[in-house]
């Protein structure tokens, strides 16, 4: 055998020997891996054993895994009611990059929920999950650019993100700023156009019924050209899958 082959064989052994000596020294089983504790505690949570599902994620947060860190928070912020505990756990599972703690984060900031109301840090957690392309976070960071700091042209940039990506709210707020003229050239055809796309993407009633409201106030202070130009696009949207749409209509509503 070569020598560079013996090399390899050494090394392959040596990082064995430390994974096994770690699980030794720290009393844990390759059965007790994150995964296998996450998922433990995921049937004791179904099974309505609250404490047994604290206990293993707590031994799967101890060994690293953001999920678990995640799923402790989730059942503060449930069951357990304990908005402290939740925030710190969600931000544990923040701070390594688990997008939907980060929204969690923003929220808990953002209505003093086991801390005080801090807009600046809620505008910060929404910013990192918007920056990993999560539409309801650039839904919730435009919308608090908006009522919150005034930043209008910013925040339409981000709810233009999140309509790109299909959400229904984001189509709607980007037709009111249509109609409105908030950080974009006033335009009742891509408000209409908005309208119908939250139309389309919406899964409840409610709020399928505020866009077709909006939609046919709309159509009362529009030219039936204009009407005609806006369903012309919506078709156009829905045959090109939106991307191309929604880009059009940002770069000319500029």
């Amino acid at each position: 055998m070569s020598n560079t082959k013996i090399k390899a064989v050494f090394l392959k052994l040596t990082v064995v020997f430390l994974f096994l000596w770690v699980c030794f020294f720290n009393g844990i089983t390759v059965a007790d891996s994150p995964r296998n504790l996450v998922r433990e505690g995921l049937n004791f949570y179904d099974a309505e054993k609250y404490n047994d599902a604290l206990n293993s994620w707590k031994l799967a947060s101890q060994i690293g895994s953001k999920e678990a860190d995640f799923l402790l928070g989730f059942l503060y912020n449930g069951v357990l009611q304990n908005d402290k505990e939740a925030l710190y756990f969600f931000t544990k599972a923040a701070s390594s990059g688990h997008i939907q703690a980060q929204i969690n984060v923003g929220l808990k900031y953002e209505r003093g929920e086991g801390t005080f109301i801090d807009k600046e840090k809620a505008l910060y957690w929404y910013s990192q999950a918007a920056l990993n392309q999560n539409d309801v976070a650039q839904f919730r960071l435009a919308s608090l650019l908006q009522e919150e700091f005034g930043k209008v042209e910013e925040s339409h940039f981000w709810f233009s993100k999140s309509a790109r990506l299909g959400n229904p709210e984001a189509h709607l707020a980007l037709a009111a700023n249509f109609i409105l003229g908030r950080g974009v050239e006033k335009n009742l055809t891509f408000a209409h156009v908005s309208c119908s796309l939250a139309t389309f993407f919406s899964r409840d009633i409610a709020s399928i019924s505020r866009s077709i409201q909006l939609r046919t106030e709309l159509e009362t202070k529009m030219s039936i050209d204009q009407i005609k130009r806006a369903e012309e696009l919506s078709r156009k949207c829905i045959e090109k899958k939106f991307k191309e749409c929604m880009n059009h209509l940002t770069s000319e509503g500029r």
